[in-house]
């Protein structure tokens, strides 16, 4: 295997690894707020967003078309984390 494609892999995982890392964290902040003017909703979306830019930013790298199934995966996150806290949790 080239040495151009391990760099990929790697960049590739890391990429994905930290922004849905931090998208669970965004997420997982959206439960514990307690506040008005909309900071949960303000919180999923930016969950939603780090999923998206997780996905996107792994698609371009490798020179792959942008539009895919994968991005269904940004949703499944944030959406994890709030149905299993206000359904199960409460």
């Amino acid at each position: 295997m080239h040495i151009e494609r391990v760099k990929k892999y790697v960049l590739s995982s890391l990429l994905c690894a930290v922004l849905m890392l931090h998208s669970l964290a965004v997420a997982a902040l959206g439960t514990q707020v307690n506040g008005a003017g909309g900071s949960r909703p303000g919180l999923f979306v930016m969950s939603t967003l780090l999923g998206l830019f997780g996905v996107v930013g792994v698609r371009l790298l490798n020179q792959l078309s942008v539009v895919t199934p994968w991005l269904v995966t940004c949703l499944v996150i944030p959406v994890a984390v709030y149905v299993g806290y206000f359904e199960v949790l409460r």
